[in-house]
């Protein structure tokens, strides 16, 4: 019995995860009708306007091949929304920098105002939020463990 409750509970994990992932379409619509940007191409803005990164590490981060995080930013820099160089201290690495333009794009988008996910977060309890919040992170922090052991292996290999 105790295996089909942990099946069940895999199953309605996985189940919510797809269920959450379906809310995000609606955001990915409206940043495409304000930017003319995917959600990949505002991650990597919101990482470059942290710091900038070499296409590597984002690349990485995202789990992003080679030749498609060379797509995205050849796309991005054609817009003048990021700026790529070589590093100065390893000139095998290139390394990628939020423009002006791009820094004035990211900061107008209206990432989830009048979005029904910013309405209902609104409404809830903030304890919900911070229980839900708590378990979200610690979902996403699982997942990153695991992508951190694949590469890992895959890198050995």
């Amino acid at each position: 019995m105790a295996a089909t409750n942990r099946d069940d509970s895999q199953a309605a994990l996985l189940r919510a995860y797809l269920d959450a992932v379906t809310l995000s379409e609606a955001l990915q619509t409206q940043i495409w009708h304000a930017a003319e940007l995917t959600l990949v191409q505002v991650r990597v803005m919101r990482r470059l306007a942290k710091q900038p990164q070499s296409l590597g590490q984002i690349g990485t981060e995202l789990a992003l091949a080679p030749p498609s995080m060379t797509r995205l930013v050849d796309r991005l820099e054609e817009r003048g929304l990021i700026h790529r160089q070589r590093d100065a201290d390893d000139r095998r690495k290139v390394v990628a920098t939020l423009t002006d333009e791009g820094r004035q794009l990211l900061s107008a988008i209206p990432f989830l105002d009048g979005t029904a996910i910013r309405v209902a977060v609104e409404r809830m309890k903030p304890a919900d939020r911070e229980r839900i919040a708590a378990a979200l992170r610690e979902f996403n922090a699982a997942v990153r463990q695991v992508e951190d052991e694949l590469l890992l292996v895959a890198v050995e290999a």
